[in-house]
């Protein structure tokens, strides 16, 4: 993962942002779904882009969108023939972070400190989402409040992820601009894409 946090000080209350690529692992329980992706998060101004190889009822498939969340435009990007869709897209941002009333449960181990190296302390928290209104665990590091692992699950599905390989720094800001050959491509088709979760599988 390349990753940069910040603080921010507003109205004598902190905030953490983040910028940052990462890699992660995703399975869908229910619809026994697996997948991999790369994934580029800009917490200033709100984008993720998110390529995605899914293997699904044993079929692979490639996945390349782009979220632009302050214009409400996404694009499903097509390299192998280079064209795009365009929708308008309305879904809230949602923030890469303990949520303000997660309830903390426990701070544990992955691992074993029985020795140097061997374990990562991590906290765990639970809550419900305001919309749709799953509910959730997470796990981020007690240091550096890094993303581990999330599942958000209701009385239908559930959805896990893990996050993996974070390193300092962004590599490349153009990630977050869609290819010259989407500059055509017009609106439409709006409900194939509706919210970010869309976008993961």
């Amino acid at each position: 993962m390349k990753y940069a946090c910040f603080s921010l000080k507003i109205n004598s209350e902190w905030y953490h942002v983040c910028i940052f690529y990462h890699t992660f692992k995703q399975t869908i329980l229910k619809e026994k779904t697996f997948g991999v992706e790369k994934f580029s998060y800009d917490a200033f101004e709100e984008r993720v882009h998110i390529r995605l190889l899914l293997d699904q009822d044993n079929h692979t498939t490639y996945r390349d969108t782009l979220l632009l969340y302050k214009e409400g435009i996404a694009y499903q990007i097509f390299r192998h023939n280079q064209t795009c869709e365009k929708v308008h897209f309305k879904d809230p941002w949602k923030p890469m972070e303990i949520p303000r009333d997660a309830k903390f449960q426990s701070q544990v181990i992955i691992g074993s400190l029985s020795a140097p190296a061997e374990g990562l302390l991590v906290n765990n928290w639970s809550g419900t989402m305001a919309e749709p209104h799953d509910d959730y665990l997470l796990t981020f590091t007690e240091f550096g409040c890094l993303p581990v692992h999330a599942w958000w699950y209701n009385i239908e599905d559930q959805t896990l992820l893990s996050f993996f390989d974070m390193v300092l720094g962004v590599e490349d800001p153009e990630v977050f601009n869609p290819p010259s050959f989407c500059d055509k491509a017009q609106p439409g088709n709006d409900a194939a894409l509706t919210s970010f979760f869309d976008a993961l599988i």
